[in-house]
């Protein structure tokens, strides 16, 4: 199963630690084998935020890279000559590098590549750059579940329904970086765009989470809060994040019935 995370909106949706956040809970809570992994580089990626061992993501970060035709100029898609190895974050959850002998490898290929790689029972996690780039698109394209994520604010979330896109039907909607009384909240989506609440998950704003993704420290900040007390500071962030990794994987799996269910018809 291909779970593509994305936004509309650069650097304000969280959508980077949300993946590293929600690979996190997943395996933790239903002991299922994850993979993650980027179609970009940015300062504090993937790898920085779940291994508190840095050496992977500084030999990622000055591995060759190219300009993309078509993308916007933050964007820059790795690859390599050499084969690259996987990098395990703990005993279910591993980080697989987008690489390959081609600049254009993943806007043409998309996922076909990178699926060579993934177990058959395995969950990946894409980070998708924002923006409507080549490779974006070709991944958005292939993946079985799309997860738009939203920074809470009214007018970003009326710009991404008022488009052109095909990723307002059958997408997993979270808002990212969600703080007490934000004047957006998921009964926007339901009661303005008739999302159903079980296609709507709330991520939100934690110091603690977000000095964890700073240090590395995420896998252990998380599994050492799994089942804090009400008391806790992070109790409500956890208790949100859980809700929305359970309704996640729940529409990931219906999804996935239905896209096989149309496969044996055709």
């Amino acid at each position: 199963m291909n779970i593509a995370f994305w936004s509309n909106v650069r650097h304000q949706s969280g959508v980077t630690s949300s993946v590293a956040l929600l690979s996190v809970l997943w395996t933790q809570l239903y002991v299922e084998e994850v993979a993650v992994t980027s179609n970009h580089i940015c300062s504090g990626g993937l790898v920085k935020r779940l291994c508190e061992n840095n050496v992977q993501e500084k030999t990622t970060s000055k591995r060759p890279y190219e300009y993309i035709f078509g993308e916007p100029e933050y964007f820059r898609i790795l690859y390599s000559k050499e084969s690259t190895t996987t990098l395990w974050i703990n005993d279910n959850l591993r980080f697989i590098p987008m690489v390959g002998n081609e600049r254009e490898l993943f806007g043409i290929e998309g996922l076909n590549g990178l699926n060579k790689e993934v177990e058959k029972e395995e969950c990946l996690m894409i980070d998708t750059a924002c923006g409507c780039g080549m490779s974006s698109q070709k991944i958005l394209e292939d993946a079985e579940v799309t997860v738009v994520m939203f920074p809470p604010e009214k007018e970003r979330v009326d710009d991404f329904f008022q488009s052109d896109t095909v990723l307002k039907e059958n997408s997993f909607f979270i808002f990212g970086n969600y703080r007490s009384g934000t004047a957006c909240r998921p009964t926007y989506l339901t009661k303005r765009y008739h999302i159903p609440r079980e296609r709507i998950g709330v991520i939100p704003y934690n110091f603690g989470f977000e000095q964890a993704m700073k240090d590395g420290s995420t896998v252990s900040y998380i599994a050492g809060n799994m089942n804090c007390s009400t008391r806790n500071a992070s109790y409500r962030f956890i208790r949100y994040a859980k809700e929305t990794v359970n309704n996640l994987r729940e529409y990931a799996l219906n999804r996935g019935k239905i896209i096989c269910g149309d496969c044996e018809k055709v």
